[in-house]
């Protein structure tokens, strides 16, 4: 009798242990069918222009868009209710919780850095800045960008007292803060990061000619001028690839569903996977060059206007390749 309970007890464990390979597997392809669902119905997030690092032209909150009307200002739309927030040019937009961060010209010609509330009150400038870049990013209530005040630097403005710390005392050709890193190229192409508060500075490559760049989860991502196509590393500076030879110049945007370029040769905007594959055009252009910015799944990019008092103008389409709508000035 008992030689056949430790029998029956060996049968109980080994099909438990099936049971528990199979429940492995089963959860395994739960997360990843989970993971698959998510990628394919969130909504897309430009990663590489958070900050509005290659247009500067909208940016949404979700079913709310705001988008800079260059002469006419800032304009908020929800649904069909368009609502003016700011008279102002802006060149650049960020949104923090409930306030739009922008650069604008001033009367006196000077770039002031400016925030109104996403209802359009408490208006307020915040500082005159000394940078050739409208590009910015607000991180832990600071201010990240590029002066030229002396010699270019990244410098850190603390939105509380407005100190100002310098963090990269060298020429500085582009860069990007991401989860509590800098990472920026100098004159040389070269790849460094430093940490948001000034410390660990590092290289990460001097292998490539790396210009302006993107950065997406653990990969940065740039175009490789001596190779002609969208290229990638990670984030540490290995396991550089070639991610497609479709984008062919720096007008792109890498989200988090697709990637979005500008066919130079046939005048059109396409997309295509992030694995560089399935490229589809999306619209036609006249203009010669244009900037690509995705918000709340609509492509808003620069065309040539038909006001002769204009160079370009802006325009959008759905990602699908819908309707082209110009916006109203």
């Amino acid at each position: 009798m008992k030689a056949k309970k430790n029998s029956k007890i060996k049968v109980n464990k080994k099909r438990l242990s099936i049971v528990i390979a199979m429940l492995a597997v089963a959860i395994i392809l739960l997360i990843g069918i989970l993971n698959l669902i998510l990628r394919v119905f969130s909504p897309e997030k430009p990663f590489g222009n958070y900050s509005n690092n290659n247009a500067g032209l909208a940016i949404a909150d979700g079913n709310t868009v705001y988008y800079n009307k260059y002469e006419s200002g800032i304009f908020k739309v929800k649904g069909k209710k368009e609502t003016k927030l700011t008279d102002e040019t802006a060149y650049s937009i960020t949104l923090v919780k409930n306030t739009l961060y922008y650069l604008t010209i001033s009367e006196n010609n000077t770039i002031d850095l400016k925030k109104v509330n996403t209802d359009g009150e408490d208006k307020e400038k915040i500082a005159t800045l000394s940078t050739p870049m409208s590009k910015f990013y607000i991180d832990d209530n600071n201010v990240f960008y590029i002066t030229n005040k002396e010699k270019m630097r990244i410098v850190k403005l603390s939105l509380e007292d407005l100190t100002e710390t310098t963090l990269v005392e060298s020429g500085i050709n582009d860069f990007v803060v991401s989860k509590g890193k800098v990472y920026y190229t100098n004159n040389n192409g070269y790849l460094y990061s430093i940490s948001t508060e000034g410390t660990n500075n590092k290289e990460i490559s001097k292998e490539y000619n790396i210009r302006n760049f993107q950065v997406l989860k653990n990969w940065i991502y740039f175009y490789d001028n001596s190779e002609g196509a969208l290229c990638k590393i990670k984030n540490n500076g290995k396991s550089k690839q070639t991610v497609t030879n479709f984008v062919n110049n720096e007008t792109y945007n890498v989200t988090n569903n697709k990637i979005y370029y500008y066919d130079a040769t046939n005048k059109q905007i396409c997309r295509c996977d992030l694995k560089g594959k399935k490229s589809i055009a999306i619209v036609k252009i006249q203009a010669e060059r244009t900037k690509i910015n995705i918000a709340n799944g609509i492509l808003y990019y620069l065309d040539k206007s038909d006001n002769n008092n204009q160079m370009y103008k802006m325009y959008r389409v759905k990602t699908n390749g819908g309707a082209t709508n110009s916006i109203e000035y």
